[in-house]
């Protein structure tokens, strides 16, 4: 029995590529310890994690972090500091490559500011813009940059620098209160999503009824400086639940996401497509039971629609089963079963899961975060909370029918790396081993021909590593833990 701990987890993950082969395999994050809420690709291809998790895979830092397009840790990202203080709901990137991030924080790296905070490139703070201590009431849900720099804010707060804002409010690009824009008494309770549309006019949805007087379930059309834009018939709206997610298709019409039974008095279950006068498109049924919950939507390039929320693979219409808790979906709604998601986000050891967010990278793979134990089946459960996928099914790739995956482990007493090499009679086979924080503690070649257990003599020290094995465009990968 060994007195170390060998994970190969994402070895086992490659003999079951065969079964779902969207997943990515190179995608090598580290699970967060309890949730993500906003998943977001940086021009460079890096990748943006916001959420609630504390000291995210060794590294510090916290409910924020930047990670490497291979989902490794970032280690000059927000250098010598730990973050926000509490949990990161939304994330904005500015033209100029400026950060805002918002959410239930009141210090971002140990300095105080409330709610939402904007960053360099590098996670450092810009003190250009600040919102003092005690200036929100709640939590700020969501955010948009809107014209000026200026930033949108909706979310469960009534009151900000001392007078009311109920659920909505626009700061000036410095942090200060934009007193111009007028929204009367505001919204009569939370809003949770927030859309800027090319004009300047902004969409909010939430769980509210009325907006500055003005019957509107749970969807209100705004105009540019605020006031209510009448425009948009949505009285008396969404009836049923919330409003929670929010997508501007090319074509100008919008996708609307929550827990509603009904629009308008008519059916429309959990989700919909309208126009910004607020007719439903008859072209377009969604596919969800309706007591499900969608929570996110992102669009494809080809016209395909993710979704993702709170239901299961029981909660489809009509009452096929399908994966649990994200889907995608043709352009007029019908479910994509050629899309091979398993049984898609599943619980951990708690009864509830849930998909926060997915961004559909420059290339085409799909990022999904939230709050599940699992993707697949319950034993895939190194993909908890963050998981990146392919765009299309892929077949015959060489991963699913290798007769070894990459099994490593660490030998007692001296804390060596020792692995079997997953393709022996490949020259030049390369070797890398990470620390979770994205420091690379070794690179090298593997030799050829070797079918028999290879020792690479390092000494790891205690911790989670990552090591990776790629030869021509194939690559396999896992964890191993070196106790204490």
């Amino acid at each position: 029995m060994r007195n170390t701990l060998s994970l190969v987890l994402l070895g086992v993950a490659a003999l079951l590529h065969a079964q779902v082969p969207i997943i990515d395999y190179d995608f090598l994050a580290v699970p967060p310890s309890v949730q993500v809420n906003k998943v977001v690709e940086l021009p460079d291809g890096k990748i943006l994690l916001g959420g609630f998790f504390l000291n995210y895979a060794g590294s510090g830092k916290n409910h924020l972090i930047r990670l490497n397009s291979d989902g490794t840790v970032d280690p000059t990202w927000n250098p010598g500091g730990t973050g926000p203080q509490n949990q990161v709901r939304d994330i904005v990137l500015m033209p100029d490559g400026r950060i805002l991030v918002a959410g239930g924080f009141v210090e971002y790296n140990g300095v105080q500011t409330q709610a939402i905070v904007r960053l360099f490139e590098n996670g450092m703070r810009d003190f250009a813009f600040n919102i003092p201590p005690n200036s929100f009431n709640g939590a700020v849900n969501a955010i948009e940059l809107h014209r000026d720099e200026k930033v949108i804010a909706v979310g469960d707060f009534f009151e900000c620098y001392g007078v009311s804002r109920p659920h909505i409010a626009r700061f000036n690009s410095d942090g200060s209160m934009d007193f111009g824009f007028d929204i009367g008494t505001g919204f009569n309770n939370n809003a949770h999503c927030v859309l800027v549309l090319p004009d300047d006019r902004i969409l909010v949805g939430g769980v509210f009824g009325m907006y500055n007087g003005m019957l509107t379930g749970n969807l209100a059309l705004l105009t540019a400086d605020g006031p209510y834009d009448a425009s948009m018939n949505n009285t008396p709206g969404f009836g049923g639940g919330p409003v929670y997610a929010l997508a501007l298709q090319p074509d100008g019409k919008v996708l609307v996401g929550g827990e509603f039974q009904y629009h308008n008095m008519q059916p429309a279950s959990c989700l919909i497509r309208l126009d910004l006068a607020g007719m439903p498109d008859p072209a377009f049924t969604s596919p969800i039971y309706p007591y499900a919950r969608v929570k996110t939507i992102a669009l494809q390039d080809d016209g395909m629609i993710l979704i993702g929320g709170e239901y299961t693979s029981a909660m489809y219409s009509p009452p096929v089963e399908g994966p649990n808790r994200i889907t995608r979906i043709h352009a007029n709604g019908t479910r994509d079963d050629d899309f091979a998601l398993g049984e898609g986000a599943l619980p951990g050891s708690q009864p509830n899961a849930y998909v926060s967010d997915i961004a559909v990278q420059a290339d085409g793979k799909i990022l999904v975060g939230g709050f599940f134990g699992s993707f697949h089946n319950p034993a895939e459960v190194q993909y908890r909370n963050i998981i990146r996928l392919l765009p299309e099914a892929v077949t015959g790739i060489a991963e699913a029918t290798d007769p070894i995956a990459l099994q490593a482990w660490i030998a007692p007493g001296t804390g060596d790396l020792m692995l079997l090499h997953p393709f022996p009679d490949a020259t030049n086979a390369s070797l890398h081993v990470f620390a979770t924080n994205g420091q690379v503690l070794h690179e090298g070649t593997l030799p050829s021909g070797n079918r028999e257990t290879i020792r690479v003599g390092l000494g790891l020290q205690p911790g989670v590593h990552l090591v990776r094995v790629q030869h021509a465009g194939r690559s396999m990968a896992a964890r191993v833990m070196v106790m204490p």
